[in-house]
């Protein structure tokens, strides 16, 4: 088949070490398949577990959800009722616009380098010295900032709050935060070359991380909280969480069709508006990762990783790529537009 003969190529060409492909609808998985090695020597299967890296994201906004609808968290509750001290020009704002990509903040730093406390990675995301970015910057620093705020108001770590809310209900019991070393779990053998880029813009010179340990994000930051602050319990908002293409399916199943866990309402209030994000997800574009196959109404994510996420309303599907991917400066995009093609 055309699609399996693609996730073998790309393996060949040595854009993932191993991927798992799959093709669904709301109701069932309609094809998957596998190419490639978790580990040296250790073939891929379709139940292999990854880094999820920013597919947490869309994890993280399905808890904003929930949280706005029982009044836990409503989102549209100013930043500065959460935290007085910060910045008026942050203060003012909803927290909608942190998971929105509309809260000004920057889009990364490398909080690793520049805090050493959760109270220094608190202080520098609210005194406005991130601030400036336009509207509509994709920005890790807002999820890492509603997590902190779910966690303020509800005294649970993120990682307690994404299993008893969002993962058991949908049973996915196979997703985990930074679950460290598993059988299950594919390696991830790309480093942090692309995050040394981005901090020599920021006129800081950091070194190359390398290679997380198996079960630790490969994302900077988050390895960082994690490791060093057991960080929301294993997840930092942004990234942090560890699953499988069928869980990544099922979650997509359920904003494709809700109704077991979310409330239509809610995905429709989520999932309106213009500019490139919705609340947790990118909408479809011809030059993202999306593509022409897909039609205008969807949505969906990538994860730095190597993974990505599409729900295709006015088809009914759901498309997952998921895999380990090898070279930081690859254009992933190229690659997800055309497994969209051929699906």
């Amino acid at each position: 088949m055309r699609l399996q003969r693609f996730l073998d190529e790309q393996v060949d060409r040595g854009v993932w070490s191993a991927v798992v492909g799959l093709m669904g609808t709301a109701e069932a998985v309609e094809w998957e398949g596998v190419a490639g090695e978790a580990r040296p020597g250790s073939a891929a299967s379709v139940s292999t577990r990854f880094d999820y890296a920013s597919l947490t994201k869309p994890y993280t906004a399905t808890l904003a959800l929930l949280l706005d609808a029982d009044g836990t968290l409503p989102l549209g509750t100013p930043i500065g009722d959460v935290w007085p001290e910060a910045h008026p020009k942050l203060g003012g704002r909803p927290l909608s616009d942190l998971l929105r990509h509309r809260s000004g903040l920057a889009g990364w730093t490398p909080l690793y380098e520049r805090c050493n406390s959760r109270e220094q990675v608190l202080a520098i995301l609210l005194d406005g010295g991130l601030l400036g970015a336009r509207a509509g910057t994709y920005s890790d620093l807002g999820f890492i900032l509603w997590a902190l705020a779910a966690e303020e108001r509800t005294g649970q770590p993120l990682g307690e709050m994404l299993r008893s809310r969002v993962l058991a209900p949908l049973g996915l019991d196979g997703v985990e935060a930074s679950p460290g070393e598993r059988p299950d779990l594919a390696e991830s053998r790309m480093g942090t070359g692309k995050e040394m880029a981005l901090a020599a813009r920021q006129g800081l010179a950091i070194e190359d991380q390398g290679a997380p340990p198996v079960g630790l994000p490969q994302d900077g930051n988050a390895r960082f909280l994690v490791s060093r602050f057991g960080w929301g319990g294993g997840v930092c908002g942004h990234a942090g969480l560890f699953g499988g293409a069928r869980a990544l399916w099922r979650l997509g199943a359920e904003w494709l069709a809700p109704g077991r866990l979310l409330h239509p309402v809610s995905v429709s209030a989520a999932l309106t508006g213009e500019g490139s994000f919705a609340l947790g997800w990118w909408r479809r574009t011809l030059r993202n990762s999306a593509g022409r196959a897909l039609s205008p109404a969807s949505f969906g994510h990538t994860g730095f990783a190597g993974g990505s996420l599409w729900i295709d309303p006015e088809e009914g599907r759901v498309l997952v790529l998921l895999g380990s991917r090898l070279d930081p400066a690859s254009d992933m995009n190229r690659w997800r537009r055309r497994f969209h093609a051929l699906a």
